[in-house]
Protein backbone atom coordinates (compact mmCIF):
# COMPACT_ATOMS: atom_id res chain seq x y z
CA UNK A 1 0.00 0.00 0.00
CA UNK A 2 1.20 3.50 -0.81
CA UNK A 3 1.91 6.11 1.81
CA UNK A 4 -0.53 8.97 2.27
CA UNK A 5 0.05 12.30 0.60
CA UNK A 6 3.63 13.34 1.32
CA UNK A 7 4.00 16.65 -0.53
CA UNK A 8 2.01 19.29 -2.39
CA UNK A 9 3.16 21.37 -5.34
CA UNK A 10 1.39 24.43 -6.73
CA UNK A 11 1.64 24.95 -10.49
CA UNK A 12 0.55 28.36 -11.62
CA UNK A 13 1.27 31.59 -13.42
CA UNK A 14 1.38 33.93 -10.43
CA UNK A 15 3.77 32.27 -8.01
CA UNK A 16 4.65 35.42 -6.04
CA UNK A 17 1.00 36.38 -5.60
CA UNK A 18 0.18 32.82 -4.55
CA UNK A 19 3.00 32.84 -1.99
CA UNK A 20 1.82 36.14 -0.49
CA UNK A 21 -1.78 34.87 -0.36
CA UNK A 22 -0.92 31.77 1.69
CA UNK A 23 1.52 33.62 3.92
CA UNK A 24 -1.23 36.12 4.75
CA UNK A 25 -4.14 33.68 4.94
CA UNK A 26 -2.58 30.78 6.85
CA UNK A 27 0.76 32.15 8.15
CA UNK A 28 2.73 29.68 6.04
CA UNK A 29 6.35 30.79 5.67
CA UNK A 30 7.87 31.02 2.18
CA UNK A 31 11.58 30.59 1.46
CA UNK A 32 13.73 29.99 -1.60
CA UNK A 33 14.03 26.35 -2.60
CA UNK A 34 15.77 24.38 -5.33
CA UNK A 35 15.22 25.20 -9.00
CA UNK A 36 13.68 28.58 -8.14
CA UNK A 37 10.78 27.04 -6.22
CA UNK A 38 9.32 28.70 -3.14
CA UNK A 39 9.11 26.27 -0.25
CA UNK A 40 6.16 26.64 2.11
CA UNK A 41 6.55 25.66 5.76
CA UNK A 42 4.84 25.83 9.12
CA UNK A 43 6.12 24.91 12.58
CA UNK A 44 6.63 21.24 11.64
CA UNK A 45 8.76 22.12 8.60
CA UNK A 46 8.31 22.30 4.81
CA UNK A 47 5.30 20.54 3.29
CA UNK A 48 4.73 22.17 -0.10
CA UNK A 49 6.27 24.20 -2.90
CA UNK A 50 5.16 26.80 -5.39
CA UNK A 51 6.75 26.28 -8.79
CA UNK A 52 8.65 29.06 -10.49
CA UNK A 53 8.33 27.65 -14.01
CA UNK A 54 4.55 28.13 -14.17
CA UNK A 55 4.08 24.61 -15.50
CA UNK A 56 0.43 23.68 -15.65
CA UNK A 57 -1.40 20.54 -16.70
CA UNK A 58 -4.62 22.17 -17.79
CA UNK A 59 -6.28 25.53 -18.27
CA UNK A 60 -5.98 26.66 -14.66
CA UNK A 61 -3.54 26.79 -11.77
CA UNK A 62 -3.70 23.79 -9.46
CA UNK A 63 -2.25 22.01 -6.48
CA UNK A 64 -0.66 18.65 -7.29
CA UNK A 65 -0.61 16.20 -4.36
CA UNK A 66 2.33 13.78 -4.26
CA UNK A 67 1.84 10.20 -3.06
CA UNK A 68 4.84 8.02 -2.15
CA UNK A 69 5.05 4.73 -4.08
CA UNK A 70 7.59 1.92 -4.08
CA UNK A 71 8.03 1.90 -7.86
CA UNK A 72 7.12 4.93 -10.01
CA UNK A 73 6.99 3.02 -13.30
CA UNK A 74 4.82 0.22 -11.91
CA UNK A 75 2.45 2.65 -10.16
CA UNK A 76 2.14 4.75 -13.32
CA UNK A 77 1.42 1.70 -15.44
CA UNK A 78 -1.23 0.55 -12.96
CA UNK A 79 -2.82 4.02 -12.81
CA UNK A 80 -3.08 4.12 -16.58
CA UNK A 81 -4.59 0.61 -16.67
CA UNK A 82 -7.24 1.93 -14.27
CA UNK A 83 -8.15 4.87 -16.52
CA UNK A 84 -5.60 7.58 -15.65
CA UNK A 85 -4.01 9.78 -18.30
CA UNK A 86 -0.25 10.44 -18.23
CA UNK A 87 0.45 14.17 -17.94
CA UNK A 88 4.20 14.08 -17.31
CA UNK A 89 6.69 11.35 -18.12
CA UNK A 90 8.99 10.18 -15.34
CA UNK A 91 11.13 13.09 -14.17
CA UNK A 92 13.70 13.60 -11.47
CA UNK A 93 13.27 16.39 -8.95
CA UNK A 94 15.45 17.50 -6.04
CA UNK A 95 14.06 14.81 -3.70
CA UNK A 96 13.26 11.92 -6.02
CA UNK A 97 11.57 10.75 -9.22
CA UNK A 98 7.93 11.13 -10.18
CA UNK A 99 5.27 11.06 -12.87
CA UNK A 100 2.07 13.10 -12.99
CA UNK A 101 -1.20 11.45 -13.97
CA UNK A 102 -4.78 12.68 -14.18
CA UNK A 103 -7.29 10.34 -12.54
CA UNK A 104 -10.51 9.37 -14.35
CA UNK A 105 -12.35 12.15 -12.49
CA UNK A 106 -9.97 14.82 -13.77
CA UNK A 107 -7.68 15.48 -10.77
CA UNK A 108 -3.89 15.47 -11.16
CA UNK A 109 -1.73 13.31 -8.90
CA UNK A 110 2.04 12.82 -8.71
CA UNK A 111 3.38 9.31 -8.09
CA UNK A 112 6.71 9.82 -6.33
CA UNK A 113 9.62 7.81 -4.98
CA UNK A 114 12.19 9.35 -2.67
CA UNK A 115 15.75 9.50 -4.01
Amino acid sequence: MSSPFVWFHHNGRKSRETQKFFESLLAWKGSEGPDGMTMLAHDAGPFAAIGAKQERYGDRDEWIPFVAVDDVEAATKRAMSLGATLLREKSRGPAGEFTVVRDPGGAALALWKKA
